[in-house]
């Protein structure tokens, strides 16, 4: 076989070989039903422990939720206070139930005797 031919082969032969020769990806939802159960509960379970890691460590992921509550837990612990800013948290609730006459003084009230607790308070206590 001439030099020429033997080149022509490497190179057609080579793309071919190589194609063949490759895994297709398969996708998760291609995987049969137990095969795509056992993954999704392998990737919960690593979700749950990285959760469980950074509360360990006293963080907590952010998302919309983490916000609120962070938000609603300083809010709170500055009502209780009633130092700067207690004002207008106590407006802003006034504005929000204000067909409920006594709910913002409730809310207060329930704030001081430690009815109403923030949620990531001992989070917050272990970063600092």
């Amino acid at each position: 076989m001439s030099y020429a031919a033997e080149l022509l082969k490497e190179l057609i032969d080579e793309p071919t070989m190589t194609l063949l020769s490759k895994k297709t990806p398969v996708g998760i939802r291609d995987l049969p039903d137990d095969e795509r159960k056992a993954y999704k509960a392998r990737k919960q379970a690593e979700r749950r422990a990285k959760l469980k890691e950074r509360i360990g460590a006293g963080s907590v992921k952010y998302d919309a939720a983490s916000a609120r509550e962070a938000l609603a837990d300083a809010a709170l612990m500055i009502l209780v206070s009633g130092t700067e800013g207690s004002a207008a948290i106590e407006r802003y609730l006034a504005k929000v139930y204000h067909d409920q006459a006594g709910a913002m003084l409730t809310i207060k009230a329930h704030a001081r005797s430690g009815r109403l607790k923030p949620r990531l308070l001992g989070i917050a206590m272990k970063s600092s």
